[in-house]
């Protein structure tokens, strides 16, 4: 019988409890198993931003054909088609847990506006404008009305959903990154040097009350291109143009680094892929150059699992949060499921 993974032996896509869905247990025979389910081919070019809500149950993706999808995780289909002519669609999170509402950032030349849209009605609820350059993250609280926003423009801003302009910034030197832990007690921000800056999120006001520098750790490029907590609050994974490393979230020292630079002599430019780790915290995942997602484990960077098939890098990679199921987005969208014939 079936438990609570997605797949079971009648169906790849057997739906779960609708209500709370149950995080399935991963193992390394479990990922090793993954194979390709379905894949999706609406996008029509990169894919810019991906995002799962927390009970697993909906994906939304956007990309730089300005299309925003929104699918079905337990039917995988696709439920939802929205267009931004005007303004583009860079990067797209869900907010709390509601497949219907979502912030967004725009891919506009000029205008850097970031939207709170609401998907039944196709509206947008409050427009955010105070950003002078693209934005380069968002991170929405996990249960409160706010989230977090990097730019280019050398700022961090805490916006709350209720009103237009931030109730926080702070500024560095280089394009910023932040995000929330899970639980949205602290929130993590690189702010254009190779050091990653702790904030409380209740005492912000304070200033930081840690920061970790990561300059022995970096090499080259050392900016920072995505900062995350792992689900269980202990690691933080920083990814920069060429190296992938685990931090202890408690110390900053480095635990272990994942293999994902370019081949010698291989360009480095363009888009950076964000990784993700499993919602137990064990795994990460992320797209490697030459069009493969690598599954490692999370302390030892050994890696479990090569997800083959996409024809170019993949820029966003995830774990559902609840099922057996990742998902890749390249040339295409890929997801996959353990094999039940493995």
């Amino acid at each position: 019988q079936a438990s609570t993974a997605m797949p079971g032996a009648a169906a790849p896509f057997a739906a779960a409890a609708p209500q709370q869905p149950a995080a399935v247990k991963l193992s390394n025979g479990l990922l090793q198993s993954l194979a390709v389910g379905k894949v999706f081919r609406e996008h029509k070019g990169s894919v810019t931003g991906m995002d799962f809500t927390y009970d697993g149950l909906n994906l939304v993706t956007c990309g730089e054909d300005n299309n925003v999808f929104v699918y079905s995780c337990e039917r995988a289909q696709r439920t939802r088609h929205l267009r931004c002519e005007k303004y583009g669609v860079s990067l797209i999170r869900f907010l709390h847990n509601d497949k219907d509402g979502a912030v967004a950032a725009s891919r506009h030349e000029t205008d850097h506006v970031l939207k709170y849209w609401d998907f039944h009605e196709n509206k947008y609820l409050r427009l955010f404008r105070s950003h002078t350059g693209r934005a380069t993250s968002l991170s929405p609280h996990p249960y409160e009305d706010m989230f977090l926003s990097g730019s280019e423009d050398c700022t961090v801003l805490l916006w709350d959903l209720r009103q237009d302009r931030p109730t926080a910034k702070i500024n560095g030197s280089g394009p910023t990154m932040a995000s929330f832990d899970q639980q949205g007690l602290v929130f993590a921000a690189s702010v254009g040097r190779p050091k990653v800056h702790l904030f409380d999120t209740r005492n912000y006001a304070k200033g930081e009350f840690t920061s970790f520098d990561l300059s022995a750790k970096l090499t080259g490029d050392t900016l920072t291109r995505s900062v995350q907590f792992s689900p269980c609050g202990k690691y933080l994974l920083v990814r920069t143009a060429a190296q992938l490393v685990l931090i202890d979230a408690f110390d900053g020292e480095l635990i272990c680094e994942f293999p994902v630079a370019p081949a010698p002599g291989a360009a480095t430019e363009g888009p950076v892929p964000v990784p993700s780790f499993s919602p137990d915290s064990q795994y990460v995942l992320s797209g490697v150059p030459g069009g493969d997602a690598c599954i490692w484990q999370t302390a030892n960077a050994r890696l479990i699992h090569r997800l083959s098939g996409h024809t170019s890098q993949p820029l966003r990679a995830a774990f559902s949060p609840a099922h057996a199921l990742c998902v890749t987005a390249a040339e295409t969208l890929a997801w996959w499921i353990p094999d039940v014939a493995a």
